[in-house]
């Protein structure tokens, strides 16, 4: 099989989009101090949650790219919410399979437009 020459960015793009998305997540999940400051912060986490969101839909990728990262966003809060228990790993289980999914719709659609 011959890959086109961005296939490295094709590879690392869902990558890059879950070290991007993630953090924000978490952290938007897990402050809940009063004030006016946090909650700023939190709508600036959302908002930088909806952007990267909406990116990952536009640019080329794809709604099945888009849906793969929304699902592991998803996967992602399930595990934040079910953390003291074991079943959190349930969850994670599933996030580098989606991984996998996002790269290979990557690849096809890079090689469609080829």
């Amino acid at each position: 099989m011959h890959l086109p020459p961005i296939c490295p960015r094709a590879l690392s793009e869902p990558l890059s989009f879950a070290l991007l998305q993630w953090p924000a997540l978490v952290a938007l999940l897990s402050l809940d101090a009063p004030g006016p400051w946090w909650q700023a912060l939190r709508i600036l986490l959302g908002l930088w949650l909806a952007a990267m969101l909406v990116a990952s839909y536009a640019g080329g990728r794809g709604a099945g790219f888009g849906n793969a990262m929304l699902l592991q966003c998803g996967l992602v809060a399930a595990a934040w919410w079910m953390h003291p228990s074991a079943w959190a790993f349930a969850w994670l289980a599933a996030i580098p399979l989606l991984m996998l999914v996002a790269q290979r719709l990557r690849l096809q659609r890079m090689e469609m437009a080829a």
